[in-house]
Parts: C-alpha cells; structure tokens; sequence
C-alpha cells in the first residue's frame, strides 16, 4: 500500500505542477507572447491532465482496496519484473527465442494502407508517443477489419486487469490498464460499457524507446491475460503480445503450458514506406491476429466474458 501511496503522491505532484504551467502558458497566450513550441505544449495539457487524473483515481482505488485485505500485496504491470509476474501467473518466465509463427507471403495490406501510413509520417510529429500510436492504430485496425475475420474483432483501449494469486496466507497480484487488447466485439455499440469477450492479444505502446522493463511490462500484461484463461477453465489458455513504439516492434507468445516466448526485435523507417520491412511486420501481426480468432473456445455470438476485466 505505502507503494501506491507514493505513487498518488508523485501523480498529484504531477497534477499541481502541470496546472501551474497551463497557467503560466494560458496567460502568455492571452498576452499574445507564446511561441510556437509553448502553443503546441499548451493544446496538449489537457490530455495529460486527463491521463494524470485518471492514474490518481486508479492508485486512489487501490490503496482502498488494499486497506480493505492488507493481505494482498500488488503490483501494477510496469512495476512487476520477470520473478513477480511467475509468481503470480504461473507463467515460466525464462528466455526463449520465438521463431515458430508463419508467413503468409500471401498476405497484402488492403488497399489504401501504404498512403496512409505515408500520410501519418506527413502529418503527424513522431518525437512523442502520441504521434507514435497512430503507426500503432494503422496496422491492427487494417488486420482486424480484413474480411476474412468477419467484423467479429474489436480493438478495446484502457481495459483495466486484476489477477491474484493465493500463496500461503499472502495474496500477490497484478493490475493495471492494457493499452489495447483485441478479442470479439461484433454487435456491440462502439460507446457501450463493454468487456471484450475471448481475449488472447494484448498490444502495449511503449515510449518512443523501448526498454526491458517496457518488455516486462507487455509480459505481465499478456501473463495476466493466461491466468484468466486458465482460472476460467478456458480449453486454449496461449495468448500474445506486441510491443511496438511504432520504430521497433516485438512480439511475445504464452503456450498451452505458460511457457514465455519472444521474438527478436523487428525495425521500421517511419521516414519512408520499406515495403519488404513493413510487410515482415504487417504479416507477423497479421499471423498472431489469425491465431487470436482461431483460437476462440466458443462461436463470437455466444462466448463468455473474461470475468476479471473490468473496464
């Protein structure tokens, strides 16, 4: 709990001074003296605020989660590291290198998909990670809506995730919000409060680097994704995750027996469309997508929820 105690302490920090500087910048904009680099920061403040404001009403419920069974100790997706995940999960968290997904050289992205990813390297500023996810957006929207899945999958951002673990007279767990997961969504409206049923991808936008632990963070997030197939008795329990900060892009696979794989990592010139390298990466996701729709225990119209997400 003293954790996430400090972590609401350091967000509303985070709040108060990013208040002050909408400030400061709003009186610069009525005066007429902002730059061009202040102006842009100005109109994204608050997104941030929004972002901030929700991290604090998360931390603040868990730590009156945490007061209610000081048994459980927990820890968010970006904090847990390779031996928290295990414990919690069951996952077996050891190296091995991912090399056994297909290719289907077969495989195009459909029409339009090169202008628009040229288009966004045109349109959109690449220095923060708001520019990087509309790379991010472009492909798995392009592979969901293929016809071959027949608008049964849905992208659902910001999902929130708990998994425990009894161990003794402990209670660990793992928490967090996914940035995006994929599973069946087909006749349900686009603003309804709902939870995506059959889910084996989740998709994690790093910074505009990637790091370790942003590589942990994306297997904690898939890790948690098995624990609830295997605590709901589901009979295909393997699940994947993709890393991407739209630069760099990697994938990580969880067998029927939570044996951790990962791929090697896969580059991409967000300057200029490389089709030989932009196609390796479309067909990689394309290829785990397919696995995802494949692997439903039951038909899109009547497939349970996954009963720990709560969005």
């Amino acid at each position: 709990m003293n954790s996430y105690c400090q972590q609401l302490a350091a967000v509303e920090q985070k709040i108060e001074d990013l208040v002050k500087k909408q400030t400061c910048l709003q009186k610069k904009d009525h005066q007429g003296t902002i730059t061009d680099e202040e102006e842009i920061e100005l109109a994204g403040i608050d997104k941030l605020l929004e972002k901030l404001e929700a991290s604090a009403k998360r931390y603040d419920s868990y730590i009156k989660l945490a007061m209610k069974d000081e048994s459980l100790e927990s820890k968010s997706f970006r904090e847990a590291d390779r031996k928290w995940i295990q414990s919690v999960t069951g996952v077996n968290t050891t190296y091995r290198k991912w090399t056994g997904y297909t290719i289907n050289v077969n495989i195009q992205p459909r029409p339009g998909f090169q202008t628009k990813f040229e288009e966004v390297a045109r349109a959109f500023h690449q220095h923060t990670e708001a520019g990087r996810r509309i790379f991010l957006n472009l492909f798995l929207s392009d592979i969901i809506l293929r016809e071959e899945f027949g608008d049964t999958l849905r992208i659902f951002p910001e999902l929130q995730v708990t998994v425990v673990e009894t161990i003794g007279a402990k209670k660990r767990g793992l928490n967090g919000i996914t940035d995006y997961t994929v599973g069946f969504g087909k006749g349900t409206d686009i603003f309804d409060n709902a939870i995506p049923r059959e889910i084996h991808l989740v998709a994690v936008e790093a910074k505009t680097s990637i790091d370790e632990q942003d590589l942990w963070q994306c297997v904690a997030e898939a890790a948690s994704l098995y624990k609830t197939r295997v605590d709901a008795g589901k009979a295909n329990k393997r699940v994947w995750g993709l890393l991407s900060n739209a630069k760099q892009w990697q994938f990580v696979f969880i067998d029927e027996d939570g044996l951790l794989w990962q791929s090697e990592e896969f580059l991409l010139d967000l300057r200029s469309y490389d089709e030989s390298k932009v196609l390796q990466v479309y067909r990689i996701v394309h290829y785990i997508v397919k696995c995802c729709y494949e692997a439903c225990t039951l038909p899109p119209s009547t497939a349970s929820s996954v009963v720990s997400l709560n969005q």
